[in-house]
């Protein structure tokens, strides 16, 4: 065997090893290795073991209901994972990108879709984290970490140059462990939920910088000076962190390279320096300054910059106080400007033509101000115009003139609703990219064109809310219009064929006269997702041709329409329903059966559709899901069990359910079981836990036994009706726990003794009925003192007696107060005159609204409905109850005179002070209340002259003046005259019409008869009284004596018809030969 020469080959074996090493390196940087290794299963995997079993501890801390991280454990190389990323020379995880991890993929998402849920698992971050020590970028943004503190492991991985931790619903404070990112160069932290009470000084020695987010925490405090230091940063987002403002100036203008300025929220208006902003930054691109207390006129003027930076592109001033002087110093501005932002200003007048200069302009947005007149046609001259919003002002014109000023190649979106443009829509495909249109809630008419020149790309139609009419024109030529909105116009006639829009997926035509729904109509819409077509007048009968191809469908509203459903019941929808209203439709009798495979409905409203029927056991599998109900005001009749009460608003009211009350579960938010035939007691089951519900109505029922004293767990209580049974006892106390509560209405029961005072704690209450009880004692002072939002208070057909507190006085909102029937004593407090809301002439609030605590429902309201007497009769108020203004007094055992401030109510519709033991006179100026519509002060012992003011009350329609001692003549004019005598009986003194006796003196005079006058005046009703009777007797005896013969008499009865029927016989000869002859006479005439 031949010697080897080792030192003659090693040099060679050298040479070879390194260019092994380097070929070997480039395979890896350029990217090769990755095929290497996935080719052939002896290549070793890149993932490091620690790491890898590190992402699976992360993974089961992060709530992830869809599977976004599915692939997490599913392949040998986590290098392969989602979301994450690795070095491709060592192996290690160097990303993490888990954003939005709980939220579902796009397929899912659908405009007020209930058809997902995000989970209520809240998110935690593993200690785990720490062996993933090279890591240098964290995303965790739009995640849900339930408040939780920022995890302190995070301020260890301190190679981290990237941290995003927006939007994840981190709490408390930020930890101060964070001050070892040296390294980072971007930190947002914005829309969070930190309770820090000033921002950490320590981030401004992240001096690598070069994007800061703070915005939309809950900072105080001035923001640090120490910021100034953070010469790389090119984005500062401050915006709506609730800082102070005062000392940003300080620092702010040594940030020379930012680009991007977010100080949305921050009030900065009270400096002049403000206004430096605008050419401080030579880079500055981005300059948000919305709702900073802006106002253009309070500036020094000398201080306006006479052109902004060169680079700004985006200046978003919204909601500020800034009026048209603004546009003085814009005229000189850039020509770069693309995006100009000044909705909710101060700005007044028209619109400036010297906007038409800025040519660089896309997006122009004026919206909410006070702008009037017509856009200016120069308008025309900004061909790269796309964006426009001029909605809420009051811009008039005609539409087609309006949008003549636009370019028709590059418009995109044009929000001009809510003004005062007139005329109809013309034909709007001209404009080849528009896409959004929103024309509603202005004044226009006419009809829409029949036909459209060509297709558009047109996505988002808006024409609700003005007074369009015709027929609706078949939109063929819209392809790619997802919404269409025509609801609240006068369009009638059928649904047109709406095949040509294939994509549609919101169809809007409520609040129209439309007759007729044809199954072409909307049968092959496959992508709708909403159908609204409620309040028409739509009549036609449906079937599942109408339905069956609607596979996309989610929310169907065909309420308040005369339709009939004639669906068999063994047909399937293709579709899984969400939301399905179907109010005032003929459903019945039976309950539909279409719905029994829906498995996703969030919402049903089968209210009055005539459905007379048991609930089927199959809909408690379809109400599994729903979470608000109302089948009100049909004949549904049976029991309702409480294992299916776990609805957070249901409404079964005006039906015939019986048995005991259903157990309220925690959650239920609303509960209307009123007009049903419930009985026995109210809470069969104690109530051991803290309820949400805020409104609940079990009058007209047949529930008895005293009112239980648990009402502290119901402290969220709004509205409180039980009115209309059989309780007994009296008032519990714990009701005093109710500090919410607005309305409660205890109406027609038995319950007794005194008012509890605990009931002063509940200070919201407006609206108290207690009338038709047994509840005694004096009426107490602390309803005036406790009660100061007291608008209604009815204590009406109860015992109280004792004289009225004049603390009542003291309610300034009260405007119906009704205490009749009961034994009040004493005198009306004289300063009645101070119940201010029955002296404006201002219209109460006829809807009241409030707000669910825990936000799982949107804002709910109920209508105020009370009895009152009106017009000698009892009427139910609902929503016109805001306009009674109203004081009854009738029946009690008031005495006294009628107190001068009484006149002072200016407001007041009704006053009643019937049966009491007034007296003396009406006061002079009664004639003061111009509104009054009903007076009754009838049987009291009031006297004197009718004053003469009262023929000036132009709108009294009822009055009763019976059963007093008034005298004198009644004053002249139409309105006192138009009433019948009897108003006015009772008082012998009285004289004039419409009265029959005669006043004898002048005019206004009084009159004093004589004896002898006395003497006649009863000799003539002694005459007048036997004149009558023997009329009577004269008229009795003589329809008897010929009536009684023909009935008793048969020969005389044959007689009487026969003779009946020969007069009816020569009548009609005389008309039929007299009628040619006048006709002739007629015809010679002319």
């Amino acid at each position: 065997m031949a010697s080897v020469n080792i030192p003659r080959i090693l040099p060679h074996v050298l040479v070879s090893l390194v260019i092994f090493i380097l070929c070997m390196e480039m395979i890896s940087s350029s990217g090769l290795g990755s095929v290497f290794e996935n080719s052939s299963e002896i290549v070793k995997t890149r993932c490091i073991e620690k790491e890898k079993k590190a992402l699976v501890e992360i993974r089961r801390g992060l709530a992830d209901t869809f599977g976004t991280l599915s692939s997490w454990g599913s392949s040998v190389d986590c290098c392969q994972w989602r979301r994450v990323v690795c070095d491709n020379n060592t192996g290690h995880v160097t990303q993490l990108h888990l954003s939005a991890i709980d939220f579902p993929p796009p397929e899912k998402f659908r405009d007020n879709s209930f058809s997902w849920i995000r989970s209520s698992r809240i998110s935690n971050i593993s200690s785990s984290l720490l062996d993933l020590k090279t890591l240098n970028y964290l995303d965790l943004h739009a995640n849900d970490f339930g408040g939780l503190p920022i995890p302190k492991v995070i301020g260890s991985l301190t190679d981290l140059v990237y941290l995003d931790l927006s939007r994840a619903n981190f709490g408390k404070t930020i930890p101060d462990e964070l001050r070892n990112l040296s390294k980072l160069n971007h930190l947002d932290l914005t829309f969070n939920s930190f309770d820090t009470s000033t921002i950490p000084e320590f981030i401004s020695s992240f001096t690598s910088l070069t994007y800061l987010g703070l915005a939309g925490n809950h900072f105080s405090g001035e923001i640090p000076r120490q910021f100034g230091n953070l010469s790389k940063l090119q984005q500062l987002n401050l915006g709506d962190t609730d800082v102070l403002g005062g000392g940003i100036f300080g620092w702010l203008f040594n940030l020379s390279s930012l680009v991007h300025l977010d100080l949305n929220g921050i009030s900065i208006g009270t400096s002049n320096d403000w206004v430096r902003l605008f050419h401080s930054f030579p880079m500055m691109s981005v300059l948000l300054l919305d709702h900073c207390n802006l106002t253009s006129s309070g500036a020094n003027r000398s201080s306006f910059p006479t052109n902004l930076s060169s680079n700004i592109s985006t200046l978003s001033l919204h909601q500020n106080f800034i009026d048209l002087s603004i546009f003085g110093w814009l005229s000189n501005s850039s020509s770069s400007l693309v995006n100009l932002g000044l909705s909710y200003n101060r700005l007044k007048g028209k619109i400036p033509e010297f906007l038409s200069n800025f040519t660089s302009i896309s997006s122009i947005d004026l919206s909410n101000n006070q702008l009037h007149g017509v856009v200016p046609y120069s308008f025309r001259n900004l061909s790269g115009l796309k964006f426009v919003d001029f909605s809420s002002n009051n811009l008039t014109g005609n539409l087609q003139d309006l949008l003549n000023v636009f370019a028709e190649d590059n418009l995109q979106t044009l929000f001009i609703h809510e003004n005062q443009l007139t005329g109809s829509l013309p034909d709007i495909t001209r404009f080849t990219s528009l896409r959004t249109l929103r024309v509603a809630s202005n004044k226009l008419n006419g009809y829409l064109p029949k036909h459209f020149k060509q297709n558009s790309v047109l996505e988002f139609l808006g024409l609700s809310d003005n007074s369009l009419t015709g027929f609706l024109p078949e939109f063929t030529g819209f392809p790619s219009l997802l919404y269409l909105n025509l609801e609240n116009n006068n369009f009638f006639g059928s649904i047109p064929d709406f095949t040509g829009c294939s994509s549609l997926q919101s169809l809007s035509l409520g609040g129209n006269q439309l007759t007729k729904w044809e199954t072409q109509s909307t049968g092959q819409l496959t992508k709708l997702y909403r159908l609204d077509l409620s309040m028409n007048s739509i009549s036609s009968t449906i079937s599942e041709r109408h339905l069956t191809n609607l596979s996309s469908l989610r929310v169907m509203d065909t309420s308040y329409n005369p339709l009939t459903f004639d669906l068999s019941s063994e047909w399937l929808p293709p579709f899984q329903l969400s939301e399905l209203y179907l109010a005032s439709c003929k459903l019945g009798p039976k309950f539909p059966s279409w719905i029994r495979n829906q498995k996703e409905l969030y919402i049903i409203d089968f209210s009055n559709s005539q459905i007379s029927d048991t609930i089927p056991m199959w809909f408690w599998n379809v109400s599994s899901t729903v979470d608000i109900l109302n089948i009100s005001s049909n004949k549904i009749r049976g029991k309702f069990s409480s294992k299916h009460f776990n609805f957070l608003i249901i409404d079964l009211s005006s039906n015939y359910f019986e048995g005991a009350v259903p157990v309220f579960p925690a959650r239920c938010l609303k509960i209307n079981l009123s007009q049903n035939k419930f009985s026995g007691i109210l809470f069969s089951r104690p109530v051991v836990e803290v309820m949400s519900l805020g409104f609940l109505d079990l009058s007209h029922n047949s529930l008895s036994d005293s009112l239980p004293n648990t009402w502290g767990y119901f402290k969220d209580l709004v509205f409180l009706n039980l009115g209309y049974n059989n309780f007994g006892g009296r008032i519990p106390t714990s009701m005093g726990d109710l500090v919410f509560l607005q309305t409660l209405i205890i109406r027609s029961n038995h319950l007794y003794g005194e008012l509890p005072a605990s009931l002063r704690n509940c200070t919201k209450l407006g609206f108290v009925d207690f009338g038709l009880n047994k509840i005694s004692g004096k009426i107490p002072a602390w309803i005036g003192d406790g009660l100061p939002q007291l608008y209604a208070l009815i204590l009406r057909s109860n015992q109280f007696y004792g004289s009225m507190p004049y603390q009542l006085c003291r309610l300034s909102e009260l405007h119906f107060l009704d205490l009749a029937m009961n034994r009040i004593s004493g005198t009306v407090p004289r300063c009645f005159g101070n119940l201010t809301a029955m002296t404006k002439n201002e219209i109460e609030v006829t809807e009241h609204y409030y707000n669910i605590s825990n936000g799982l429902a949107p804002t709910s309201s109920f209508v105020d409905t009370a009895l009152a007497g009106w017009k000698g009769q009892e009427f139910e108020y609902g929503r016109n109850f805001a306009y009674l203004k109203m004081i009854d007094l009738s029946s009690n055992q008031l005495t006294g005179e009628i107190p001068i401030g009484i006149t002072r109510l200016l407001d007041i519709k009704g006053l009643n002070l019937s049966r009491n033991r007034f007296y003396g006179k009406i006061p002079l100026d009664i004639g003061r209340l111009k509104m009054l519509e009903s007076l009754d002060p009838s049987i009291n012992k009031f006297s004197g002259n009718i004053p003469q003011s009262m023929s000036g009350l132009h709108f009294l329609g009822y009055l009763d003046l019976s059963s007093n001692n008034f005298s004198g003549k009644i004053p002249s004019g139409t309105q006192l005259q138009g009433f019948l005598s009897s108003t006015y009986a009772g008082n012998l003194g009285l004289c004039g019409s419409p009265l029959t006796k005669k006043c004898e003196d002048e005019p206004g005079d009084e009159v004093h008869p004589t004896s002898i006058e006395t003497e006649i005046d009863d000799d003539e009703i002694e005459y007048r009284r036997w004149l009558y009777i023997s009329a009577a007797l004269g008229f009795s005896t003589t329809f008897w004596g010929i009536c009684g013969s023909v009935l008793l008499n048969r020969r005389w009865r044959h007689a009487y018809f026969l003779f009946l029927n020969y007069l009816k016989d020569q009548l009609y000869l005389i008309i039929v030969l007299r009628i040619p002859r006048m006709r002739r006479v007629q015809m010679e005439l002319k």
